[in-house]
């Protein structure tokens, strides 16, 4: 199988800042904006195409749709990331994006082999807001960058949440949380108008990543508020204009760890296979 070429795509992206949120100044990453979730929820589905023949055999045949900051309807509606969806054969062409259109419409950093493997690619249609279709996976993406132990109840509750409203909204559908932690020593706070804090590393990334591993329940422990997929990807920002770059060190999941990235798009795939090929 190829390489997972998500977590790179991800961090180079990143390091080029980027005008958002309030006074327009250049930031890499910034809490009131969403870029960084979307461009994380495009690597993870590119991910997914790339190492997933199930899925690459849907897009192929047409079947498979995606929207990124997708509403789902139920008792309380929620906003998720991203969702896959299953293209009902009957949905009328019409003229529209595709996943490999929102590389020039987020920013997306590709090298030159990155490229060529989405080249190859089947197109992805992305759903429009009127289009009904079954969503496949829903996929909620979390971020703790800095005050990572003040972040912990939060993080926690709104991961749950969502969790369980996916599940009321879409019964079969694969819930998905992935989240991203900072392992930086420092981070340039953009609501603190520029102060750096200061992080006791590893063990500040360590205490989150131990949070979403084991008190994230499965869906196999805990159906209606359990997730079936989870992963994390542990990044070094320190949101200053240095590189962000993917960590390695003592606070990131290890390969034999079920939030283990290549373990979460590997056992997404297997999801995918039992229930929708």
């Amino acid at each position: 199988m190829p390489a997972l070429m998500g977590p790179t795509i991800l961090t180079r992206t990143m390091s080029a800042a980027t005008k958002r949120g309030p006074g327009g100044r250049a930031w890499q990453y910034h809490s009131r904006s969403d870029t960084h979730s979307k461009v994380a929820c495009w690597t993870v589905l590119f991910d997914l195409l790339t190492q997933c023949d199930v899925v690459r055999r849907q897009a192929r045949r047409g079947r498979l749709g995606f929207r990124i900051n997708h509403v789902m309807v139920g008792p309380i509606n929620k906003t998720l990331d991203l969702v896959v969806t299953v293209v009902p054969p009957e949905r009328t062409p019409a003229l529209r994006s595709a996943f490999a259109d929102l590389v020039t419409r987020y920013g997306i950093h590709l090298n030159a082999a990155e490229s060529a493997a989405l080249a190859r690619l089947p197109p992805v249609p992305e759903d429009r807001k009127d289009d009904v279709s079954e969503v496949a996976i829903a996929l909620e993406a979390k971020a703790c960058m800095t005050e990572h132990l003040k972040s912990i109840p939060r993080l926690h509750a709104e991961i749950l949440a969502t969790g369980y409203l996916a599940r009321l909204a879409a019964p079969r559908c694969i819930t998905v949380s992935y989240s991203l932690v900072n392992a930086a020593d420092r981070f340039v706070s953009p609501g603190g108008k520029g102060k750096t804090n200061r992080h006791s590393q590893p063990e500040d990334a360590r205490r989150v990543v131990q949070m979403l591993g084991s008190a994230i329940p499965l869906a196999r422990q805990t159906r209606d508020i359990g997730y079936d997929v989870i992963g994390t990807t542990v990044i070094e920002c320190r949101n200053d204009g240095s590189p962000v770059v993917v960590s390695s060190g003592a606070a990131a999941p290890k390969t034999s760890e079920h939030h283990h990235y290549e373990r979460m798009i590997r056992s997404l795939c297997g999801e995918y296979r039992s229930r929708f090929a």
